[in-house]
């Protein structure tokens, strides 16, 4: 439980519970060595998990007593599930974990069609406090503009996705002119993280998933949602935040998910004075779907410029799992 100089009174603490309704009469004082023959009621130190050491005087108390009352200044765990792993990568609870993710069949065409070398793919995902493997957690797919990184992104997304009970998931592969960041290239990379995740993580694959983005990653998800379809995932939603084309339409022609692609519900985000894709724009997109047979779009207006909603992003979440969106 504890180790004693036999010359001083400072005792190392190991580890021990903390017991509530424990009480003693603690004291701060400088830390000083002192034979326990000079004073009862001498100073000592406990050494606290995580180095931090404590200063106190005895006053009639028995040891035990006083290191169940010192364990009250000791750093107390964060709340949540353990840490998992993901292949090698350890992956923390309420925070963003990067990792490596080796490039899968589709990537290495994709590289070798370009003249490029893909080592591997980055990869990013946060998962919820509380997360684990054994019930379905739904996953949020980020996606960005050409030439920027969707990984760098996920955090923007976390703070709305935590309290809905989502994971984040994005994936980036090595850096590219904006003219070969292509929708085929951008999936490739994709693609090879989520076979990542799925092989180290069997249980994920039939879990239900969304797409989103803002700008020019809101009409790449678009076709990122598409081409998920295709291969079998369970896609229930797309965000699109300040958007001013349609590319679903076009990612149904890419890669032909079906026409249960078209029935999934797809939620417009744009502001009230965003330049570039404000209301008028916003309407052209959900006109152009319409014509292309989507069913289920919802077209929402915030207060501001062009920026993603955090308010937007909550209700698009709530929806995608809501009995009505089905």
């Amino acid at each position: 439980m504890s180790a004693q100089h036999p010359m001083s009174n400072e005792i190392t603490l190991q580890a021990s519970p903390f017991r509530p309704g424990t009480k003693a009469e603690v004291r701060s004082l400088k830390s000083e060595r002192i034979p326990k023959s000079e004073n009862r009621s001498a100073p000592g130190s406990i050494l606290c998990s995580g180095g931090s050491r404590q200063s106190f005087r005895i006053s009639g108390l028995s040891p035990a007593f006083l290191i169940l009352a010192l364990l009250l200044f000791s750093p107390r765990p964060s709340p949540g599930a353990p840490a998992l792993w993901l292949g090698t990568n350890q992956v923390p609870a309420g925070t963003v974990a990067y990792f490596s993710a080796p490039p899968n069949a589709r990537a290495r065409m994709e590289a070798a069609r370009l003249s490029h070398r893909v080592d591997f793919i980055k990869g990013a995902i946060a998962i919820p406090p509380r997360f684990h493997l054994r019930t379905p957690w739904p996953i949020l797919i980020v996606s960005v503009p050409s030439g920027g990184s969707s990984t760098k992104a996920v955090q923007g997304y976390t703070n709305i996705a935590f309290r809905q009970g989502w994971v984040v998931l994005a994936g980036d592969g090595p850096s590219v002119t904006v003219e070969e960041d292509t929708v085929q290239w951008g999936w490739a990379m994709l693609s090879s993280v989520l076979d990542h995740v799925t092989r180290s993580w069997p249980p994920t694959k039939p879990w239900p998933v969304a797409c989103a983005g803002f700008s020019g990653g809101a009409k790449r998800s678009g076709t990122v949602a598409a081409a998920m379809m295709k291969e079998g995932y369970h896609v229930i939603g797309i965000f699109m935040g300040g958007c001013n084309e349609d590319r679903a339409s076009l990612g149904w022609q890419l890669y032909q998910p079906g026409e249960r692609f078209k029935q999934m519900p797809i939620f417009l985000s744009n502001g009230a004075s965003d330049p570039i894709a404000g209301p008028q724009p916003a309407a052209a997109v959900a006109n152009s779907m319409r014509q292309n047979g989507f069913t289920k779009l919802r077209v929402e207006t915030y207060g501001g410029g062009h920026r993603l909603n955090d308010e937007h992003l909550r209700l698009a979440l709530e929806w995608f799992q809501s009995p009505a969106s089905r």
